[in-house]
């Protein structure tokens, strides 16, 4: 079996060194090089052969995020795989966006390690566990806002207008006579701002207006 070539990239020395030496373990595997920043892993890469870069995230001179750019852009064939402690939703977004197949954190196991890096060179994605949880979770709530978003977006500004004055027990004839528009267009507004929002009656009118912090 042919071994994978890896390329590391990290700028704690300590951290490479064992990292370095944990991997070379592994039958299958073989570090091709071990680099402390971006700026020397593409000069490596220019003379090098790797099948995959192991690159952290936060490094000097040229960070792994915009390593990782250059890389898909220069060597599109070399996979990258993500190795940091900074396990913010907005890293692990901007990384994969860049191009990296995997994104799994430091504290990550050896027999984890090793999973990630059988799937990122058999052409598939990867992250921790613990951040697809978080992701998934981000991504859901993230959906969720939107959904709440368009719920209002769906009203005209007369609408709203008018769904205010109702969550205040105004009554048609009273929102008529403030807004000086006929009761029977008060009332088609209603029925139109219902219908959109799906609620039956001026209970549902004033939970939708609580929720959307309208009678602030």
């Amino acid at each position: 079996m042919e071994k994978i070539k890896i390329l590391l990239a990290d700028d704690h020395q300590m951290f490479l060194d064992g990292l370095s030496a944990l991997l070379t373990q592994i039958n299958h595997l073989e570090i091709v090089a071990a680099v402390n920043n971006g700026a020397q892993l593409l000069e490596k890469l220019k003379t090098t052969e790797a099948d995959l870069v192991i690159i952290d995230l936060h490094m000097p001179v040229l960070n792994g995020l915009e390593a990782t750019k250059m890389i898909r852009n220069l060597y599109p064939s070399v996979k990258v795989l993500g190795l940091t402690m900074d396990n913010e939703l907005d890293s692990i977004k901007d990384m994969l966006e860049a191009g990296a197949s995997g994104y799994i954190l430091k504290n990550t196991g050896k027999a984890e390690l090793e999973l990630a890096i059988r799937q990122v060179i058999m052409g598939e994605n990867y992250l921790s566990q613990s951040l697809s949880n978080q992701l998934a979770q981000s991504l859901l709530l993230k959906k969720k806002t939107t959904i709440e978003e368009s719920e209002l977006d769906m009203l005209t500004d007369r609408e709203v207008e008018i769904l205010k004055m109702v969550a205040l027990e105004n009554s048609n004839a009273e929102i008529a006579e403030k807004l000086y528009i006929s009761p029977k267009t008060v009332e088609t507004h209603r029925k139109n701002l219902m219908k959109k929002i799906g609620v039956r009656n001026s209970l549902g009118i004033y939970k939708f207006a609580l929720k959307y912090k309208l009678l602030n």
